[in-house]
């Protein structure tokens, strides 16, 4: 997609859709400084299954470097560039204002169905400003989640610089956030361990397009500690 493409997109009024942000900018650091997203799991790329996973979503955008990847997606770069994960979300918030957006991290081998389970959640209503997953330790996955965008961008207007560097946790400390455990479909890579198990348990598509069973137990307590790490 080119710039001028990207911006005309950025400046539609799509508020009755839901957005997406998938981040994809981050150093990889226990990982190397491999390009993360761009790692194959059972034969397409990390990138390609996150934005597989919110297919459907208008805008669909990819906070990181031009990369290649099946889709239609608008591309944007945090400020500064390695800015941190809220950083990213900003820059993902300045081109949408849709209602409600996902926000996904580019490292999840069990995208799609991490994405279904939130997709299943009620509408959010009420004083609900969000809904993300929690892993097989209990741990919250912030960066698994669906959550109103004018409680994200009010969230980012409170932290110095943009949210530079910044952790998840500031940025939705003041937010109401339902959770629901997700088991090892909320896992993510970050180190080549990480790696090796997702290729062990995620297989290649089947012919109609989907990835084979595997097993990805859902009975994860509900905990607190966040995993703030990208990519």
């Amino acid at each position: 997609m080119t710039a001028a493409s990207a911006a005309d997109a950025s400046a539609a009024d799509t508020s009755g859709a839901t957005a997406a942000i998938v981040l994809a900018g981050g150093r990889a650091s226990r990982l190397d400084g491999a390009a993360k997203p761009l790692l194959d799991v059972g034969g397409r790329t990390l990138l390609d299954r996150a934005v597989a996973a919110v297919a459907g979503c208008d805008p669909i955008i990819v906070v990181g470097p031009p990369a290649p990847v099946q889709g239609e997606v608008v591309w944007t770069r945090e400020t500064p560039e390695f800015g941190g994960p809220v950083a990213g979300i900003a820059a993902g918030l300045a081109r949408t204002e849709n209602a409600d957006v996902f926000v996904l991290a580019a490292d999840l081998p069990n995208a799609e169905e991490a994405v279904a389970l939130l997709r299943r959640h009620p509408p959010l209503a009420g004083g609900e400003d969000g809904v993300c997953l929690a892993d097989d330790s209990g741990r919250m996955q912030w960066l698994i989640g669906l959550y109103r965008t004018d409680a994200l961008r009010r969230a980012v207007a409170t932290l110095p610089d943009g949210g530079r560097d910044a952790s998840i946790r500031s940025l939705l400390a003041g937010l109401t956030i339902s959770v629901l455990p997700a088991g090892a479909l909320a896992a993510d890579v970050d180190t080549w361990d990480d790696l090796e198990r997702a290729r062990a348990t995620v297989q290649a598509p089947t012919r109609d397009g989907t990835d084979a069973d595997h097993d990805n137990g859902t009975d994860a307590p509900r905990g607190s500690a966040p995993n703030e790490e990208t990519t």
